[in-house]
């Protein structure tokens, strides 16, 4: 049932095209208030989709379109950066598309114990910095099952769902999450470059995770409850009792 909905949603996005039920398959089962992410892939598209359909109601209408306006926003204010994906729709407030990027997580790699150059390192360094100077954090880089080695060898970044612009904070915590960023990128770099990490990004990573230890909210779920929270504001004040008590005000 959800796979012949989602057909229809790239079909109304691309009516010249006829979209095949055997092209879609399942990457990750979501649960709950995860999305469903599938790759739809035939001769003209390969597509990675991240779907809420299957989750429940009060997700699918409060936190769903929050999370994919997010990663909607974070992808085209970053348009036209090298190490994330260009082609991007929304088929619906709870469903969103972009291409599929051949490459290896490198959470698969450490796992695998494999080693990348120093090079890759540094190019994901630039490319966070070039992410800041758009004004966006990722929040969620220290997860390295959002970085993708592509075939070429380069860094990608995906999944923006946590993705926000920091300008609208204070400074200091500005500066927090800029450098959970980039602890991500030590991070991954200390577990999988061949050679060691250099003395003063391993400082840096020490220190943010001394000071990580003793932060609350560790980065991604500030996100989450600021989304949660303005989902639950957004549908109180749009339910139909709120209304009509504004109404007779």
């Amino acid at each position: 049932m959800f796979e012949s909905s989602l057909l229809a949603e790239l079909h109304a996005q691309f009516p010249a095209h006829q979209f095949s039920p055997e092209g879609l398959s399942v990457v990750h089962t979501g649960r709950f208030a995860n999305a469903i992410v599938y790759r739809y892939k035939d001769a003209k598209f390969d597509l990675i989709i991240k779907d809420f359909q299957h989750s429940p109601w009060w997700v699918r209408k409060t936190i769903a379109p929050l999370f994919i306006n997010q990663e909607y926003k974070g992808l085209a204010r970053l348009q036209d950066v090298d190490g994330v994906v260009d082609n991007f729709c929304r088929l619906s407030s709870i469903a969103i598309a972009y291409d599929f990027i051949e490459g290896t997580p490198l959470r698969q790699l450490a796992l695998q114990q494999q080693h990348l150059p120093s090079e890759f390192f540094k190019e994901f360094e630039r490319l966070v910095a070039k992410m800041h100077r758009r004004g966006v954090v990722h929040l969620d880089l220290r997860n390295l099952g959002n970085v993708i080695c592509s075939k070429d060898g380069k860094p990608y970044i995906i999944d923006f769902q946590s993705a926000i612009r920091f300008a609208r904070f204070p400074r200091w915590l500005q500066r927090f999450m800029r450098g959970a960023d980039m602890s991500g990128v030590y991070k991954a770099w200390h577990k999988l470059a061949k050679d060691s990490l250099p003395q003063a990004k391993a400082d840096y990573l020490h220190d943010f995770n001394h000071v990580r230890k003793r932060w609350i909210f560790k980065g991604y779920p500030i996100q989450r409850a600021y989304l949660w929270c303005s989902g639950a504001v957004t549908q109180i004040l749009n339910s139909e009792f709120v209304r009509s008590i504004l109404d007779r005000l």
